[in-house]
């Protein structure tokens, strides 16, 4: 389970995965057999899992499970499920070596706290009171030593949501009923994040009343001050500033649309314990404005008002810099539209954008998190009984797929009429709608303020983060525009990363990344001249994984011009059904690799990103792999892969797509990242061109996502073709008409997909450094 984080609600997937980690593994895969109380409680609301959650039984049950563990399986765990089991073995010594070792010492003080009380009880008489009374006192004598900086870090490190992790508990419980038998994998994961409720039932509404007290003795917090703009516009406004502050000052300013007054004190205030006016801002008719809430469409325009307004404030000395991610690192961007004067310095983190992330990627409609527009505009905060029920978002989903209607009626399977979904379905290229948010073409010429973009390898909506970027430097040759990237999702790149992507474990160099601390530290920069943070060395910062090291370039253009081109070798599979692509061009390039679909073929799922990362063997899922020979010496991949497939198809369109991995000498299989793309619009996200059957095609590989890793010797590359068909996205029949009416009625004959062996793939490989003195060695 993830710590709620509403400034940091991650827009590209579901909302409720936001706040809370599933991906336990271990070693083996024995049978358990499912805790009795689970499998005889009924689960019909929230409130249910109380009867789960109180019994002793199930309490020892899972305490048994972590200590028959073995050691070896506890230590292969992440971070995040090595610490509750730890927990529940009550190992307070291993707790504490283990945090020590990973470094950041507060990410789970709630742990600490919980055992060291437990320890000062002697772990007797451990009723709730005496419990509640040690631990107010212990809280209460470490908050004291703490100075402004240390203090906000500890409320952010406990700033978890207990009624979250009962309601993530309560659909784990949901989901594994009725079955008589669970795996290792599945009990993990029940214990783990059972022992993690218990563990915030009994520290979090201590420390929150302390917090509550401790904030406002450091701190003057005015949480809900209404501002009217000239356009008579209302926006609620949360304003916090140290007690030591004596001078204006200059604002850090998050605009957003999650309403969440008790997240929004925090992020200020953490602003203000660095030595600004700290301020998060939220869209019309959020909280207590009056006006109609509408998202995305004004946010550029009524922050720009707010900073004017801002700048006339006795706090103020007239300069505002913003930061924050997701949509409201679109936030910033809009407002760049406007370039009001106070405007010093912007830091969007995973940046959003309607037509590059959600709904639209490459102008593939898709279907993850088609429920948010209900969760922003539902009521004057959020309405987070949204994503309360995962198993229904699932049928939702699965069933838009099956089914095979067109993707405007997915909010009729959830009987939930959505009309902004709706509005932005309407909207299926970048037109006028779209550009009149954000900066377009030359309206990035006015941007000449200093641009700090954070994004990551496994991050959703990375291109959206990126086209950015590129954008900026297209049209403004004096674009100060930083970029710093590395192993992260769409949460760890806004926040401090764990130990593990999914079964990837992160380089200890990937963790030194603290999103907000690195920001404040370079406004720091920015304005007052003060130290460059150390992981901002270069336009380009990015960390190569399994090499353990942060690198450096002056651009992205420059990183991806260090490729090699490939080309598929011939059209006879080898022994493994597989396809090798060198280096040199295919002299027959007028002869292809054909594929067959059925379109109406529900049964399967093609080019879906697999999960875990890292696994032994690649499933195909129908495509067709190709893969260079073995690296002769260690390589790095850094860059986005480019170049073009030629292609031709008996229908008017077609969703292209490949997922990219690594194959190591061991045989293990690393997932590097997927694409998708609609051939009608490649060439133009803005206008569609429809193919003509049979005829081929040349288009171009667009927008495809940034990694960086060590390709170690002995390892190869390959990419899996395939048609992109599966339950995360609509699929494309290939009729010519709006794909985002077409219905599996329409689907006609099988699609025929030839892939020409004149297509060209530039992998952004290059020899990795070497120690000077060592000869260079042949690829």
């Amino acid at each position: 389970m993830k710590k709620l984080s509403l400034a940091s609600v991650v827009f590209y997937s579901a909302i409720i995965l936001l706040n809370f980690l599933t991906d336990a593994y271990a070693a083996s895969s024995a049978d358990y057999a499912i805790p009795s109380v689970i499998a005889t409680t009924e689960l019909n609301a929230v409130e249910d899992a109380d009867a789960i959650l109180s019994s002793a039984k199930f309490k020892r049950d899972l305490q048994s499970f972590a200590t028959k563990l073995a050691k070896n399986e506890v230590v292969q765990q992440t971070m995040f499920n090595k610490i509750a089991l730890l927990s529940l073995r009550d190992e307070l010594a291993e707790i504490s070596n283990n945090i020590k070792r990973q470094g950041n010492t507060l990410e789970f003080s709630h742990y600490q706290f919980f055992h060291q009380v437990r320890r000062s009880l002697n772990n007797n008489n451990l009723s709730q009171k005496h419990f509640s009374s040690e631990a107010e006192k212990l809280i209460r004598q470490k908050f004291v030593k703490l100075n402004d900086k240390e203090f906000v870090q500890m409320v952010l490190a406990l700033g978890w949501s207990v009624s979250n992790a009962k309601n993530y508990v309560y659909n784990l419980y949901k989901q594994v009923k009725g079955k008589t038998v669970l795996s290792k994998n599945e009990m993990i994961n029940i214990a783990v994040n059972t022992q993690l409720y218990y563990v915030l039932d009994a520290i979090i509404p201590i420390s929150s009343t302390i917090i509550k007290q401790e904030q406002t003795r450091r701190f003057i917090i005015q949480p809900d001050v209404l501002v009217k703009l000239k356009n008579g516009i209302e926006l609620s406004t949360t304003i916090v500033r140290s007690r030591s502050q004596r001078e204006a000052n200059a604002t850090a300013l998050q605009f957003t649309i999650y309403a969440d007054e008790s997240a929004h004190i925090k992020t200020a205030m953490n602003a203000a314990a660095h030595g600004y006016i700290g301020m998060v801002a939220n869209s019309r008719g959020k909280r207590s404005s009056k006006n109609e809430i509408v998202p995305w469409e004004h946010e550029g325009e009524d922050a720009a008002q707010l900073i004017n307004w801002i700048t006339k404030q006795i706090w103020s000395n007239g300069t505002v810099v913003m930061y924050g991610g997701s949509y409201n690192g679109f936030t910033q961007w809009a407002t760049t539209k406007f370039m009001p004067k106070g405007l010093k310095a912007i830091a969007p983190y995973v940046a959003a954008n309607l037509i590059t992330g959600l709904p639209y990627e490459n102008n593939i409609a898709l279907t993850g998190n088609f429920e948010w527009p209900l969760f922003v505009t539902n009521n004057k905060t959020v309405d987070n009984t949204i994503y309360n029920d995962w198993q229904r978002t699932n049928n939702i989903t699965n069933e838009l797929y099956t089914s095979g209607r067109p993707i405007v009626d997915i909010d009729k399977i959830a009987k939930k009429p959505s009309p902004w979904l709706q509005k932005w379905l309407e909207h299926p290229e970048d037109d006028s709608y779209y550009q009149s948010m954000v900066p377009h073409k030359e309206d990035y010429q006015r941007i000449n303020i200093p641009v700090l973009s954070i994004t990551g390898y496994f991050e959703g909506g990375q291109i959206s983060a990126l086209n950015y970027l590129h954008e900026h430097y297209k049209y403004n040759k004096k674009a100060n525009h930083t970029l710093l990237i590395g192993p992260y999702n769409h949460w760890s790149a806004q926040n401090k990363p764990r130990s593990h992507h999914s079964n990837y474990e992160l380089d200890p160099v990937a963790l030194e990344k603290d999103t907000e601390q690195l920001v404040l530290e370079w406004f720091d920069h920015i304005l007052y001249g003060k130290p460059l943070p150390k992981l901002l060395q270069n336009k380009v910062n990015y960390q190569l994984m399994g090499g353990n090291e942060w690198r450096f370039a002056d651009s992205l253009q420059a990183l991806n011009q260090q490729s090699l081109s490939f080309f598929i070798q011939g059209t006879k599979a080898n022994e493994d059904q597989n396809y090798v692509m060198t280096k040199n061009k295919a002299f027959l390039e007028n002869q292809y690799i054909e594929q067959t679909v059925d379109m109406a073929d529900r049964d399967e799922q093609r080019n879906q990103a697999p999960w875990p990362v890292i696994k032994q063997s690649i499933d195909k899922q129908g495509g067709i792999q190709i893969e260079t020979p073995v690296f002769k010496q260690d390589m790095e991949l850094t860059g986005s892969i480019t170049g073009f497939f030629d292609i031709a198809t008996n229908k008017k369109d077609v969703d292209i797509g490949f997922n990219f991995y690594e194959i190591t000498a061991e045989g293990e299989v690393f997932h590097l990242n997927n694409y998708r793309s609609r051939a009608s619009y490649a060439d133009d996200m803005s206008k569609r061109r429809l193919l003509v059957p049979n005829e081929k095609r040349r288009v171009p590989i667009v927008n495809a996502r940034f990694t960086s890793k060590l390709v170690k010797k002995g390892s190869k590359i390959a990419l899996v073709l395939n048609v992109n068909k599966n339950v995360d996205a609509q699929v494309n029949l290939g009729t010519g008409k709006p794909v985002n009416h077409e219905h599996i009625s329409e689907s006609g004959e099988p699609l025929k997909l030839k892939w020409f062996l004149s297509s060209q793939i530039n992998l952004p490989l290059k020899p990795n450094q070497i120690k000077i003195g060592r000869e260079s060695e042949s690829l």
